[in-house]
């Protein structure tokens, strides 16, 4: 009989190093791609492309002003818009996710199954009924009308995140919290916020990626060029002849720079709040 070969643990490692490389690799091709598409000179993408630029040009990344609107009106936008999103979903999620974490109640199951459901929605469904009540009340090319569309997104994500969280926080530090005279609010301020701080950050990280990176309420809700956040200027490599590939790419690699900055501080945090929970039944 022939003997099973085992990889020895240094074998293994330099498979396992390997293929994470070769992972890794697929993964950032698409970036590399949309980076060198936008050095690339007019026309040269689809005229014999090849690996590499044939020249480097950076007149894609020349922004051309529309209705006298520059790039740090929209980038300034962009910011109003992630962070007020961001901030509310935040502060609704955190006591909302403490409270379907710690206290006990028949309806903690339909509440959970609620806030999936919200997250699964796609956002063009409700696009209609936010639409009809934004215009009633005023916040039809309004920036807080985006942020609470976003935040329709951010706090379901939010609330499952951070209840994993505080879920696997031990009880025995609320009580000895409680023995010691903190009140509950204080208990929850001083004792679980800071001990949740990786799941906080997680979300978030989270929040500001996806009120980021939103086209959808902005373009319905946003008719008013100087109020039209970052994402927003992709449409500007859109004309009648076409699609003007390298300004498109250009535009695209403008957008992304600030959640790559992001991830890279905030990966640590993002790995272990996504992962939080997953042991356990």
């Amino acid at each position: 009989m022939k003997k099973k070969t085992r990889l020895t643990d240094k074998q293994r490692s330099i498979c396992l190093s390997i293929t994470g490389v070769i992972i890794t690799v697929l993964f950032l091709f698409p970036l590399y791609w949309m980076v060198t598409t936008a050095l690339r000179q007019p026309g040269e993408t689809f005229i014999n492309p090849t690996f590499f630029p044939r020249s480097i040009s950076i007149e894609a990344f020349k922004m051309e002003s529309a209705n006298g609107v520059g790039f740090l009106t929209y980038l300034k936008n962009s910011i109003v818009i992630s962070a007020g999103a961001t901030a509310l979903g935040i502060i609704l999620a955190v006591p909302a996710s403490y409270g379907l974490a710690r206290f006990r109640s028949k309806f903690v199951g339909v509440m959970l199954f609620v806030f999936l459901v919200a997250q699964m929605l796609p956002s063009s469904l409700i696009l209609t009924p936010l639409f009809i009540n934004f215009k009633n009340v005023g916040l039809i090319n309004n920036l807080l009308g985006v942020i609470l569309a976003d935040a329709t997104l951010t706090i379901p994500f939010s609330v499952i995140i951070l209840r994993t969280y505080f879920k696997d926080i031990p009880k025995e530090l609320e009580e000895a919290a409680i023995i010691d005279g903190c009140g509950a609010w204080k208990t929850f301020t001083k004792i679980m916020l800071p001990i949740s701080y990786p799941g906080i950050a997680t979300a978030i990280s989270m929040s500001l990626f996806m009120s980021w990176g939103d086209m959808v309420f902005s373009l319905t809700f946003l008719n008013k060029e100087n109020l039209k956040p970052l994402a927003l200027i992709l449409y500007k490599a859109m004309s009648e002849l076409g699609v003007r590939w390298e300004i498109l790419m250009a535009y695209s690699t403008i957008v992304i720079i600030p959640i790559v900055i992001v991830f890279i501080f905030m990966q640590k945090y993002i790995v272990s709040g996504l992962t939080a929970g997953s042991v356990k039944g």
